[in-house]
């Protein structure tokens, strides 16, 4: 009987032990399967947020390759921001460009630049720079001097949610990212923005009785 008992103890305790081992598996299982799902979801984001622009390289600056772009810089698609980029280097004093909002005295030295002055519709130049309207009004202008030396990110703008009703794509523009406009540029010359209006060009629409 005694045999018996112990018989029957050690069967006992390899039991207890089998369970936690099996729960041990298949949450193991569980974790992985889990585990491959999120990076397939990942995967196919990364996939479906695509640039459809070029870092781009322009006069006067010169790639640092192992230079690190600062967080928040590049971002996912409908957040701003750029969609990529890289780090360059002033190689020479270069003529940059932002458009701002004179109701907040930060705005006119801000992190976002251009090469070129802005010019002809204010929406296309939304568009292209992807600045939704609560972002700026746009009706101030500053030209400045990016010093030699200044080390700024350019990239093709990435995709932004302005609101529910409308989202601006992702643009091949290029624009400047400067993490402290302040001390890199110099020469600064601002211009108060004004109405200026031009007629649209009319389109013809044929009559259908006649065709």
């Amino acid at each position: 009987m005694r045999l018996l008992n112990q018989y029957l103890t050690k069967s006992q305790q390899q039991t207890a032990f089998r369970l936690p081992l099996v729960a041990f598996t298949i949450a193991a299982l569980s974790a992985c399967s889990s585990s491959n799902l999120t990076s397939a979801s990942t995967n196919k984001l990364n996939k479906t947020a695509q640039c459809i622009g070029e870092i781009e390289q322009h006069n006067g600056l010169v790639l640092l390759p192992n230079a690190q772009v600062p967080s928040g810089v590049i971002q996912p698609a409908d957040k701003g921001g750029l969609c990529k980029g890289q780090v360059f280097v002033a190689s020479k004093d270069i003529t940059i460009w932002r458009a701002w909002n004179s109701e907040y005295n930060g705005s006119k030295l801000g992190k976002w630049w251009t090469f070129d002055k802005p010019l002809g519709s204010i929406s296309q130049y939304r568009r292209e720079n992807v600045i939704c309207p609560s972002y700026s009004p746009l009706d101030m202008l500053v030209s400045c001097t990016l010093k030699a030396g200044s080390q700024v990110v350019i990239g093709p703008g990435q995709s932004a949610k302005c609101s529910d009703y409308f989202t601006y794509p992702a643009s091949k523009m290029n624009q400047l990212y400067l993490a402290d406009a302040k001390s890199a540029v110099i020469n600064c010359q601002t211009y108060d923005g004004r109405f200026s209006w031009q007629t649209q060009p009319q389109i013809s629409v044929q009559d259908t009785n006649s065709l």
